[in-house]
């Protein structure tokens, strides 16, 4: 599933970068994404940690770090299209 993610990731933060006008839209673009995916990484790492309920999800900061930045890349593209060119 983590091949999955990874590909969709790729693809979607292409789409987003090739679709984005001049270079400022394409680094805002790049730091969005990025920027989502600390924030996963950050939630999954938090998850992982703790004793007892709190560390029920051990070594889930990749995926999740993953999951939000298709999220963000996809997000970024439905953007680009709606923007007035």
């Amino acid at each position: 599933m983590t091949l999955i993610w990874l590909a969709t990731l790729i693809l979607a933060s292409g789409f987003a970068l090739a679709g984005a006008e001049g270079l400022t839209g394409k680094l805002l673009n790049l730091l969005i994404t990025l920027g989502c995916m600390a924030v996963g990484f950050g939630l999954g790492y938090a998850l992982g940690l703790g004793t007892g309920n709190l560390g029920r999800v051990p070594n889930v900061a990749i995926p999740i770090s993953m999951m939000f930045g298709i999220v963000a890349a996809l997000g970024c593209v439905w953007l680009n299209s709606t923007r007035d060119k």
